[in-house]
């Protein structure tokens, strides 16, 4: 068949495979631009959501920690964090602009172009289950014309250009078979193909580069100890962390990821949203029986809220999935063991919380005249 060769008609009509710029998604803002404002956008929308859950002590039932809980164990205030989040999202957006400063607009041509070279390496392809038999000795004509009583198109498929009645370099169209497969790769098989790519390189840089931070005892007193001065996690606080882990265990392991799946910027838009919606889950504090991330592969808030546990440090490295963690044995596997351990914290904390709280209140009472005795401790 020639390159030129027309669809048929259950497809879009031969296109022209020009390319031309890609209009931006909005006016004066280039999709590239976007791509690197837009994750701090989503933080802001979705830890800003969070932030009133907290606050009005809405679905309390589904914290992993008491109320307030926060303001008594972990080692920064949530000014402190905040500082350090719009730190995080300065260099983000900084680094972002600087590699796309003097970058050029997407190129793309029609739709109907990439489904017009998808088919047409799809038909090319046809003859290569004839040829398999014909390796093993099998007759692929025989076989396709002995199966074409059965079925015409396992018929088509086995017996490849032996089955159609012209010869295939001039067979002017696609069959509708051929143009729904090219529309599904086109469309769905290499765009997924891309987001698993790229998931997969950003979950291996990042349990290798947060595991290292773990091992390494300088990397973890210098660095990454930073972070875990929250150990009860509240969701805008997900990205706070020493300047050098942010740049190298974070913005790298996205600009690596975008690299390798060669992500386009709207690519990059869908990812990078994900990506961050994905974070602040992980480190909301909630446990929603509708979480997606948890149901997907059990690793939610609650895999993640364990690492910061001074118990569970060693543990649960991972971001997004749990393959490297269950591969490398570093899954926390004792349920019950992490429920006995958070039933003690949460009870010692309420206990200090006790005893830090009833003197105060016995004060105050004596100097308003009150009447009430309060045993201490």
């Amino acid at each position: 068949m020639t390159s030129n060769a027309t669809i048929h008609s259950t497809g879009p009509p031969a296109p022209s495979c020009t390319l031309v710029p890609q209009a931006s998604l909005i006016p004066r803002i280039s999709d590239s631009t976007l791509a690197v404002l837009l994750p701090t956008l989503v933080y802001a929308v979705a830890g800003g959501f969070f932030h009133l859950l907290d606050t009005y002590e809405l679905f309390s039932n589904h914290r992993i920690h008491p109320s307030g809980d926060e303001l008594k164990r972990n080692h920064i205030t949530k000014w402190q964090c905040l500082q350090g989040v719009v730190r995080y999202h300065v260099m983000q957006i900084s680094i972002g602009l600087f590699l796309d400063y003097g970058s050029s607009p997407t190129m793309v041509g029609d739709d109907n172009c990439r489904i017009l070279r998808a088919a047409n390496a799809i038909s090319q392809s046809r003859n290569l289950v004839p040829m398999a038999l014909t390796s093993m000795g099998i007759d692929a004509k025989g076989f396709g014309f002995a199966t074409q009583g059965i079925s015409a198109r396992l018929a088509q498929v086995v017996g490849g250009d032996y089955m159609s009645s012209e010869n295939v370099q001039q067979r002017p169209t696609f069959s509708a078979m051929e143009v729904s497969l090219a529309k599904f790769v086109v469309f769905i098989g290499i765009p997924a193909i891309q987001y698993l790519v790229a998931l997969a390189v950003v979950d291996t840089w990042i349990y290798f580069t947060h595991r290292l931070c773990h091992v390494n005892k300088t990397l973890y007193r210098l660095v990454h100890a930073q972070h875990h001065r929250i150990y009860v996690s509240y969701a805008y606080g997900a990205v706070y962390a020493h300047w050098l882990e942010t740049l190298f265990l974070d913005i790298l392991s996205f600009v690596l990821a975008g690299e390798v799946a060669r992500f386009s910027a709207r690519q990059s838009m869908v990812f990078g949203s994900f990506a961050t919606i994905k974070t602040l889950s992980d480190h909301c504090g909630y446990v929603f029986p509708w979480d997606p991330f948890r149901l997907v592969n059990n690793n939610g808030a609650v895999f993640h809220d364990l690492h910061h546990q001074s118990w569970g440090l060693k543990h649960n490295f991972s971001t997004y999935t749990v393959f490297w963690d269950n591969i490398l044995g570093t899954t926390w596997a004792d349920k019950a063991g992490a429920d006995a351990r958070y039933k003690r914290v949460h009870d010692l904390t309420a206990k200090k919380s006790d005893k830090t709280s009833t003197p105060d209140l016995s004060r105050r009472l004596n100097e308003a005249g009150g009447q009430v005795n309060i045993k201490k401790g």
